[in-house]
């Protein structure tokens, strides 16, 4: 073996895929934040006004917040897929 070149025999994938991993991690997590507030959080605070004031002051939200959701969730299944691509190879 010539100096400086990887052992084939050797796993260098778990060093090499700590931040691609950590970052893979933290778009699924930042997804899952986007979609409880646009889903769960936002409503709840809208609820509040609209009771206390016997619906004369509402908010709400556009279509846009429920289209970024899905974006949101369709990029939480794109992480899911590739973090278990990374870790979960086929066997050929």
């Amino acid at each position: 073996m010539t100096p400086g070149a990887l052992d084939p025999q050797e796993n260098y994938g778990l060093r090499s895929m700590r931040i691609p991993t950590i970052a893979m991690i933290g778009e699924i997590l930042a997804n899952c934040y986007i979609i409880w507030f646009l889903l769960i959080d936002f409503p709840l605070r809208c609820a509040h006004p609209a009771a206390d004031t016997a619906g004369t002051q509402t908010c709400g939200m556009e279509a846009g917040g429920y289209a970024i959701a899905l974006i949101s969730a369709i990029m939480i299944l794109i992480g899911v897929y590739y973090l278990a691509n990374w870790y979960f190879p086929q066997q050929e």
